[in-house]
């Protein structure tokens, strides 16, 4: 089931979101801010592209799997894109 695999390489990608967060948090220089919007856009991406493009869903369209879950990575794929494109504009 690529199901499955999609949501396990979502888990492994939210993990680095995370310390990117936690570095933000404890550093907040400008140099920090920006790499971590770098990284937080990349991340974001891959969050997107994972279960559309490089490891898909379930075919089958009534699947619960395909119906309710696959717009939730790709709604937080696109808000995590959003915030680290805010990072990097950010001037102080």
């Amino acid at each position: 089931m690529t199901c499955g695999w999609a949501a396990r390489a979502g888990t492994g990608i939210g993990a680095p979101i995370m310390v990117a967060g936690g570095l933000l948090i404890a550093r907040g220089t400008t140099e920090t801010r920006q790499a971590g919007g770098i990284f937080s856009i990349a991340m974001g991406a891959h969050v997107v592209l994972f279960p559309t493009v490089l490891i898909g869903m379930c075919k089958m369209a009534s699947h619960t799997c395909s119906m309710t879950t696959l717009p939730a990575p790709e709604l937080l794929g696109v808000i995590v894109i959003m915030v680290g494109g805010y990072l990097v504009w950010k001037r102080e």
